[in-house]
């Protein structure tokens, strides 16, 4: 038997190589039986993601069918951009195997009882009707629920169908993101959204067999409030926007600069607005800032002097491509920063505070300077200033090794392996 299933995965290993597809292998064993997880290149006709089962009498290939929920949206910030790379990855990984059921976010009613229920982000009793359908007329062999706010959903999941096991990708720890807000506009609205969105983070991590988070420190929070920790690692993923011919075509600002790229929700605009008050009027050369609604603010930011507020824009390449240095001066938050990836995306040395350094590792930080006071930040925007050349390849090289399309790939191949069919393995 054993001799048969080392013939069925060379096979698809010759097949792979053959059709030049990437071919991954994940061998796991429990309870006296192997289960070998197969990505990509192997019976192509039943999809792209195949489990064999090897027990003591009989051999079978069957395909693994998943079910990703996620929330519909037409915006362009850090977290949408990752939640399309997630759709994508898994899309890479699954092929037809994949099944995608999207929520139509925040424009369905509910009640402020519903709410506070956990009905948020496009979860109504048709959307909870549509997915026990789901589960009963063609049940999937796992689930994957983009962001820990859906946890309602994972609820009727696992009432549904205890066995099937749940993957919840966690953008952030919720309960965080929405106390930091509540403490920055105190107000009964931010209060109910504070309790509704950790109610259903906490049915979300109880109810998941994997919690997926983008860094340790989630995880270590996630345990603290809830009582569970998270068991993987997803860092943050971008998908590759770079433009090397956007340094070649003229800058789109006059002079050297630094640059600020956000969009105006409270942490930012707290962040921006000291480092306008202490930073930006002493700096060497002015500083600008990319992003949604900041227009709103430009007043308050530009009456210190050296800032440039230009709002959205349509195109980040060249805004990036002439920058001296990127700023991150952000001092709340849960996740992963968008703007510090982005920043190794196009190869830029990037000055920011210890919280827009939170979950990147790895090599060449000797170009990231972690900046917690006025004094740090000038320094590290003189240094940008004496530089040589404003781009880092070993940055961008960074950016390819641990936070691109293909990374991040390599990390789901790696956690799907795990959570198969009913059975969560270690």
């Amino acid at each position: 038997m054993q001799l048969h299933l080392n013939k069925r995965v060379q096979a698809a290993e010759q097949e792979a190589i053959t059709e030049n597809r990437k071919f991954e292998v994940s061998v796991v064993e429990q309870e006296g039986r192997t289960l070998v997880v197969l990505f990509g290149g192997y019976c192509a006709s039943l999809g792209d993601s195949i489990l064999v089962l090897r027990n003591l009498s009989a051999l079978r290939c069957i395909m693994v069918r998943t079910l990703l929920i996620n929330l519909g949206s037409d915006a362009k910030g850090g977290r949408a951009q990752l939640s399309d790379l997630l759709e994508a990855g898994l899309r890479s990984i699954e092929g037809e195997a994949l099944d995608v059921m999207q929520l139509s976010g925040g424009a369905a009613r509910v009640s402020t009882a519903g709410r506070l229920a956990g009905r948020i982000d496009g979860i109504t009793n048709a959307v909870e009707r549509s997915l026990i359908d789901r589960l009963s007329i063609n049940p999937p062999d796992r689930v994957v629920i983009d962001g820990s706010n859906l946890g309602r959903l994972a609820r009727i999941v696992k009432r549904s169908r205890p066995t099937l096991p749940i993957i919840t990708f966690y953008h952030n720890v919720e309960a965080r993101f929405f106390f930091d807000s509540l403490r920055a506009a105190p107000s009964l609205q931010s209060t109910g959204v504070l309790v509704a969105n950790t109610l259903a983070e906490y049915w979300a991590t109880y109810h998941s067999d994997r919690r997926v988070m983008l860094n340790l420190r989630d995880s270590r929070l996630l345990s603290r409030l809830y009582r569970r920790a998270g068991t993987d690692l997803l860092p943050m993923a971008l998908r590759d926007q770079y433009d090397p011919a956007a340094a070649r075509a003229a800058s789109p600002f006059d002079g050297r600069y630094a640059l600020f790229v956000g969009g105006a929700f409270y942490a930012n605009v707290e962040g921006i607005a000291w480092y306008a008050r202490n930073v930006a009027a002493r700096a060497p050369f002015p500083t600008v800032l990319i992003g949604r609604g900041l227009e709103a603010h430009r007043e308050r930011l530009e009456r210190w002097g050296g800032i440039h507020v230009i709002g959205a824009v349509e195109d980040l390449a060249p805004w990036y491509a002439h920058a001296r240095i990127v700023v991150a001066p952000i001092f709340s938050g849960s996740g992963m920063k968008t703007k510090t990836a982005e920043a190794f995306m196009h190869g830029k040395a990037i000055a920011g505070t210890t919280e827009a350094f939170v979950g990147y590792r790895g090599g060449s930080y000797q170009k990231q300077m972690t900046c917690n006071t006025p004094e740090a930040f000038l320094k590290a925007l003189h240094v940008a200033d004496r530089a040589s050349s404003a781009f880092d390849p070993s940055l961008r090289m960074h950016y390819e090794q641990r936070h691109s399309e293909a990374a991040m790939r390599t990390g789901l191949s790696r956690i799907l392996s795990r959570t198969v069919s009913g059975l969560a393995t270690a």
